[in-house]
């Protein structure tokens, strides 16, 4: 005859402690996926997008601004020199000429590369060695400026040139 015990209780050690083990790893897996997958993502070419938009008759063409630029950037071990024409026709034009007019606001004369306001409050942060020089014409305005990755508002106008400074032929 078999006996047992009425109300045994079964010890189930480490369930707790695997339930939230899994849930972490569940959960660094869909921050993975996440992350790694977003790389896998195409940024979609500006003139491809508008010769399509164009075709299919629904939308004109994204502003592209008329320049003519030379930059000479330094940074920090070499220096090299560029020149950017853009004719205003965004299907001919190199893709960087829409991207700096895209990160631009519609008030700026100067485009992408206003000068920062006196008075502005930045940081001294030193945000690399690169400086770059930028002479020509943007939009029939004289440019003649000068960026440099040192402090905050010359790091942010940094960023705003970096389709242009940061491009090698």
């Amino acid at each position: 005859m078999a006996m047992s015990k009425l109300g045994a209780r079964r010890e189930f050690r480490g369930t707790v402690g695997s339930a939230v083990l899994g849930s972490l790893c569940l959960g660094g897996a869909v921050v993975y996926t996440a992350v790694v997958g977003a790389s896998f993502v195409t940024v979609p070419d500006i003139r491809a997008e508008a010769a399509a938009q164009t075709m299919s008759g629904l939308s004109g063409l994204p502003d592209s601004p008329v320049a003519s630029l030379e930059v000479r950037v330094d940074d920090g071990e070499e220096s090299y020199e560029q020149r950017l024409d853009c004719t205003g026709d965004p299907l001919s034009d190199p893709s960087v000429c829409t991207q700096l007019a895209a990160s631009t606001e519609e008030e700026d004369e100067a485009g992408p590369f206003e000068e920062v306001a006196p008075g502005a409050i930045c940081t001294d942060d030193v945000y690399g060695p690169e400086t770059a020089v930028v002479t020509g014409t943007w939009n029939d305005v004289r440019i003649d400026t000068e960026v440099t990755r040192v402090g905050s508002c010359e790091e942010a106008r940094w960023q705003r040139l970096r389709p242009l400074v940061e491009l090698r032929d």
